[in-house]
């Protein structure tokens, strides 16, 4: 299969207006929970996803102003299962 024939399926889209503050408390608990389980669940309509990234993820943050709107989007990506490669040498 090439990477034009796969598909993207969407498991959550969400969007909630709240305070900065509300924002900053999710966004460090995700990052709390990521450094030091490696892991996390996200319950979305009653159902529960595990968020288990790879230890090796590509983070990519973009900022955006149209007129005067900003947006900030932070992405992690990762392959499932993939558990990185080191180089040693001995």
């Amino acid at each position: 299969m090439t990477n034009e024939t796969r598909k993207t399926e969407v498991l959550v889209e969400h969007e909630e207006k709240m305070a900065l503050s509300q924002a900053a408390d999710f966004l460090a608990t995700i990052a709390q929970k990521l450094k030091e389980e490696g892991s996390f669940t996200m319950t979305y309509d009653g159902q529960p996803f595990a968020i288990t990234p790879s230890s090796n993820v590509e983070l990519e943050v973009k900022l955006e102003k149209r007129n005067d709107k900003m947006k900030l989007e932070l992405e992690l990506e990762w392959i499932e299962g993939d558990r990185g490669s080191t180089l040693t040498i001995e």
